[in-house]
């Protein structure tokens, strides 16, 4: 995907509805959007946003969720950028990634701040809950897979990939292994997707088998990836999109 005047893109969402693809740009402080062509490309936040760290599509609701380390808050607008709301502002040290459960209407996402820790809400900000908050470092990362009801995130400063169930319970490490700092985090199909700051590259692994690959290396500034189907005339195609 090729946007003029992207400066500093750190998260990126897709909404399979409308073909746009969503994006955080760090350095102008701004939430844009285009079409996955590059076309049509628009600013839809760049008021009081300071650190626009994590992108959420809610594609069933026509919602756009992110967070702020800036700020230190989760705020909410329609896809076209109105009706913004402030969600949740308190106790948040620096909220980083966030997914969404459009169908059950739950709100994941990370803090890598002081006492780190992996948190669930409703859409609206409602019962808040912490699923996690031990034996974390720099949780970068954040991935559901909604069938299986398993939330997957990747730590920088632990080097693992993990799991736990959606409730929070019965927490594994599926990857311990040579992980320099991972950042970009996404899940399609049977398989994790990430981008490592260090080691410059775009990995893989399978969810059941943990079986690695790396899928391409030596890319200079990768931050956030996502691994989605787009639908086109000859089928059905998978498409990485690197906000880097």
């Amino acid at each position: 995907m090729q946007v003029h005047d992207i400066r500093h893109a750190i998260a990126i969402d897709y909404d399979p509805v409308e073909g746009f693809v969503y994006w955080t740009d760090d350095e102008v402080r701004a939430i844009r959007r285009s079409y996955i062509d590059g076309s049509n490309a628009t600013i839809l936040v760049n008021m009081d946003i300071n650190h626009p760290d994590g992108i959420a599509v809610d594609w069933v609701a026509r919602n756009l969720y992110w967070t702020d380390t800036g700020t230190d808050r989760i705020e909410v607008t329609r896809l076209n950028g109105t009706s913004r709301k402030i969600l949740i502002s308190e106790d948040l040290e620096e909220p980083r990634a966030i997914v969404l459960d459009p169908v059950n209407g739950f709100m994941y996402w990370t803090d890598w701040g002081q006492h780190p820790k992996i948190e669930r809400a409703n859409l609206d900000g409602t019962a808040r809950v912490v699923l996690l908050n031990s034996s974390l470092g720099w949780p970068n990362g954040l991935a559901i897979d909604y069938t299986a009801g398993k939330l997957y995130w990747g730590d920088a400063k632990t080097d693992k990939i993990e799991v736990i169930n959606v409730d929070g319970s019965n927490r594994q490490t599926l990857l311990e292994d040579k992980l320099p700092h991972i950042f970009g985090f996404t899940l399609l199909g049977e398989y994790i997707y990430w981008t490592d700051w260090q080691s410059r590259s775009i990995e893989r692994i399978h969810k059941a088998t943990a079986v690695r690959e790396i899928i391409i290396d030596q890319l200079p500034d990768l931050m956030g990836l996502k691994a989605t189907k787009v639908t086109e005339t000859n089928g059905r195609i998978c498409r990485f999109l690197n906000s880097g």
